[in-house]
């Protein structure tokens, strides 16, 4: 059940002091400016109202009367109600809007919306108020900074634009399971502060549902994310708009869950050798991913850039090619194998070949390699739960 309480901003000034409307509901809180000044004399804490004696109030009445009284100085209105009547009605107002809002979107409203609500039903002007957190990331995704490198030497890895997308979807997700509502609500930057980071950080944990679909992350993966988060927050902190409303709680690392140490799986040069010299004529496809992870292996270039490698590319024995993670060129020396190899294909790399196909035709492939044969153990936190299995 919603209250409603006025009272005086400050109960012992001896100038008009203002009136307060104070809202409570469903556990969220308002204070919300009635437009109204009085003299704290002329107050009644009890009854919540202005004696009848009180002067008039600017912003509810007409100016004070032309005629003057024996000292010169101008009448003011006969027994003053207007404020009274005013905060019946901006009252009345917020209880009309409350159940309103309820009935037509099935939850309360939050803060903001009770606030803007309010303006509106008053008529009152308001300036454009800055956007949430939500509507900033969204505006930021279909930027052009959201979509291109800084320094304009092309579009942003897909790899990378697929993160912001997904961190933004995560957080839709979290701002409605933390409202308890179908849609997510709007997300004023004055509440994003570190307990919003450490719960969207055990939400991703826990569980998320997304679709009806229940996804649980691995710590790594919820590491990426909360950067990403955080990644929004400095962009928000350094934009005029909403720059002062970013609490700088959110950076702190008290609330970053810890990363898993790397526990990277390599293949040494001869290793690497007997997996080049293993015959797979007789499997095509095998040997398409096989050639092509040896090309990434002696290049170092990520799955995406090593399909764009041309012959242009190559330059004697070096190999120069602007990455399309960073945009930044890179000149890498050139292994005997990989020349070898791009002739094969016509002076090309393998392609056709998905990262995942490439994935799981690799281990096939590796599994006829007697030197790769080795079993390792690998640690993984998923769930918030450490566990540790054996793979070759």
């Amino acid at each position: 059940m919603a209250t409603f309480r006025f009272y005086l901003e400050d109960p012992k000034a001896t100038t008009p002091t203002r009136v307060v409307l104070f809202a409570n509901w469903q556990g969220k809180r308002l204070k919300y400016p009635t437009g109204c000044k009085v003299l704290p004399r002329h107050w009644l804490a009890e009854k919540e109202q202005v004696t009848g004696k009180a002067p008039a109030c600017p912003h509810c009445t007409p100016p004070p009367s032309d005629l003057l009284d024996a000292h010169g100085k101008p009448f003011a209105p006969a027994p003053h109600k207007e404020i009274n009547e005013r905060l019946e009605l901006l009252q009345a107002r917020a209880v009309d809007i409350l159940a309103t809002f309820t009935r037509e979107h099935g939850w309360a409203p939050s803060r903001n919306e009770l606030r803007d609500a309010l303006k509106r039903a008053e008529g009152k002007a308001t300036v454009d108020a800055p956007p949430d957190l939500l509507a900033f990331i969204q505006a930021f995704v279909e930027s052009k900074e959201g979509r291109e490198h800084v320094d304009g030497s092309g579009s942003l890895h897909f790899t990378t634009v697929n993160r912001y997308v997904l961190t933004l979807e995560l957080l839709k997700a979290y701002a409605a399971k933390r409202a308890n509502r179908k849609n997510p609500p709007p997300v004023p930057f004055s509440e994003v502060d570190g307990a919003f980071v450490a719960g969207f950080t055990a939400y991703l944990t826990k569980g998320v549902t997304i679709g009806g679909k229940t996804k649980t992350y691995a710590a790594n993966t919820v590491v990426k994310y909360a950067r990403t988060l955080r990644k929004f927050m400095r962009l928000a902190k350094e934009s005029r708009e909403v720059g002062k409303e970013v609490n700088p709680d959110v950076f702190s690392k008290r609330y970053t869950l810890k990363e898993d140490p790397s526990e990277q799986v390599y293949l040494t040069a001869q290793e690497l050798d007997a997996f080049y010299r293993l015959d797979l004529t007789a499997h095509p496809r095998l040997e398409r991913a096989r050639d092509l992870f040896m090309v990434g292996a002696w290049t170092g270039l990520r799955f995406g850039d090593l399909s764009r490698i041309q012959p242009e590319h190559i330059e004697g024995d070096r190999l120069r090619i602007r990455t399309s993670k960073t945009g930044k060129e890179v000149t890498i020396p050139l292994h005997p194998c990989v020349p070898a190899i791009m002739a094969k294909y016509g002076g090309r790399v393998p392609s056709g070949i998905s990262n995942q196909k490439q994935n799981e035709y690799l281990k096939e492939a590796a599994a006829l390699v007697p030197e790769l044969q080795v079993r390792t153990m690998q640690g993984r936190t998923k769930g918030g739960i450490r566990r540790e299995v054996a793979r070759a």
